[in-house]
């Protein structure tokens, strides 16, 4: 599961794409290893606003007791608060993956209480590959239930919210214990950043 690796790679390439008429770059706040942890791009186009500390990643999602954040692999964090913004569309992600001792089983009771202060809960078996239910949605219709569609392998996703604003904690067993990570995905017709 590359939670953050699915998700970063489409917006990367939406990123890119703002990048090539970009009129201001900002990379700014060291984080604690020295490296930059926030990108500010401005475009007549649009923007997109990049923060990978480890604080920027709360979602609102609870996070499960005793879990810790996963550590970091070849140099590269496991949190990400990403806002792409321009004329009649905004996208804010907020995604971190966690490690804990415990069962899969029990992560799993334990979101499933906790997901309903977002809305009616989803429980998909398997995996969805980082895709989500969001839409950006440019018109009046009313934003749209959320689905398990094209979910395969182990573990859980349980998602609440609509196709507008997504919560999703994706669970899957890792030895003995649980790999899990939480996502927020926020879509609007509006300019500017969630």
């Amino acid at each position: 599961m590359k939670l953050l690796a699915k998700i970063s790679f489409a917006l990367v390439a939406a990123g890119a794409m703002l990048l090539l008429a970009a009129c201001s770059i900002n990379v700014s706040d060291k984080n604690k290893d020295g490296k930059d942890g926030k990108v500010d791009i401005q475009t007549p186009f649009g923007s997109v606003k990049v923060n990978t500390d480890e604080k920027s990643a709360d979602n609102g999602i609870p996070v499960y007791p005793g879990a810790h954040l996963r550590p970091k692999e070849n140099g590269d964090g496991h949190t990400a608060n990403v806002n792409i913004g321009g004329p009649g569309f905004g996208l804010k992600v907020v995604a971190a993956e966690y490690e804990t001792s415990d069962a899969p089983e029990k992560v799993k009771a334990f979101y499933e209480d906790k997901m309903k202060s977002f809305g009616d809960v989803l429980v998909c078996n398997g995996h969805s590959g980082g895709g989500s239910d969001v839409r950006i949605n440019k018109g009046s219709d009313e934003p749209e239930k959320l689905t398990c569609k094209g979910t395969h392998g182990d573990g859980w996703e349980i998602k609440a919210g609509n196709s507008e604003s997504e919560h999703i904690v994706s669970i899957q067993p890792q030895g003995s214990g649980t790999r899990f990570g939480t996502v927020l995905v926020q879509a609007h017709g509006k300019e500017g950043t969630l």
